[in-house]
């Protein structure tokens, strides 16, 4: 017996989108556009189940060795799609693009789940004068003498987990604004050292959740700990990069050796 396709709400609908950011996820088109001589927006997207609603016999044979969800019409199976790449998928159904979306729709669950989690944590004041402090710094930073830094503790709490690409912008915003950092912390410490440790805890209490929720990615994982910091400041994304950066360094904000 086939399984009856779900109506989607208009708040399901607005989800659906949200998480696309405007865009179809697999041609980057945007769907929702605007009517020639109208002041509305026409919706341009179709929900599309990532696992097949009611598979043929091609796509049943195809499937084999992937189980379907535990709720078909869930929405952690569908994702709005352009109608052109929604019939592309159906019709030249192949379990790699399947695959493919399933990853693109885990990608959002992830990010969702962040933002909540974000809302549920707060963070000292000091870190707003932090980030401040990296955005004003004007000149040349000073090189870090090799006594004063030792880049060997970014290396062993990164390598496992995290993507080439990362690493070298974590060591190279660790390698450059360190001493900077470290000093202007030192400042802050003088005037409330608690405050600082607080901050501190606080910091690493959030990576934990992220660790928890993303324990083999941890890209995934220093990403939503700068974007919580840079959200909950109102501070620059790139500002919160380097701050996160500085703690895999210092901090335990990464364990070292961690697997």
């Amino acid at each position: 017996m086939a399984t009856k396709r779900t109506e989607y709400t208009d708040n399901q609908n607005s989800i659906l989108y949200g998480e696309t950011s405007g865009c179809c996820p697999l041609c980057a088109q945007p769907i929702l556009f605007r009517k020639k001589g109208s002041k509305s927006l026409t919706k341009g997207y179709e929900i599309a189940h990532i696992y097949p609603l009611n598979p043929t016999p091609t796509q049943s044979k195809a499937l084999v060795g992937s189980p379907p969800p535990p709720e078909i019409n869930a929405l952690e199976n569908v994702i709005a799609l352009c109608p052109t790449c929604h019939t592309k998928f159906d019709k030249d159904f192949k379990v790699e693009e399947m695959d493919r979306l399933r990853k693109i729709k885990d990608g959002f669950l992830a990010e969702a789940r962040a933002r909540a989690t974000a809302a549920q944590y707060t963070i000292q004041e000091e870190v707003y004068t932090i980030l401040d402090n990296i955005v004003a710094l004007e000149g040349d930073v000073p090189e870090i003498p090799p006594a004063r830094f030792d880049i060997s503790t970014v290396d062993n709490k990164l390598r496992t987990g995290m993507s080439p690409l990362q690493k070298h912008e974590i060591r190279l915003n660790a390698v450059i604004f360190y001493v900077r950092i470290r000093d202007h912390i030192r400042v802050l410490e003088e005037n409330d050292q608690l405050a600082i440790r607080i901050m501190q805890n606080q910091i690493n209490t959030y990576y934990l959740e992220m660790q928890k929720q993303h324990p083999d990615n941890k890209d995934a994982v220093f990403n939503f700990v700068a974007q919580w910091i840079s959200s909950r400041t109102g501070r620059s994304l790139l500002a919160a990069k380097v701050l996160t950066s500085f703690f895999v360094q210092n901090c335990e904000v990464f364990d070292v050796g961690a697997e």
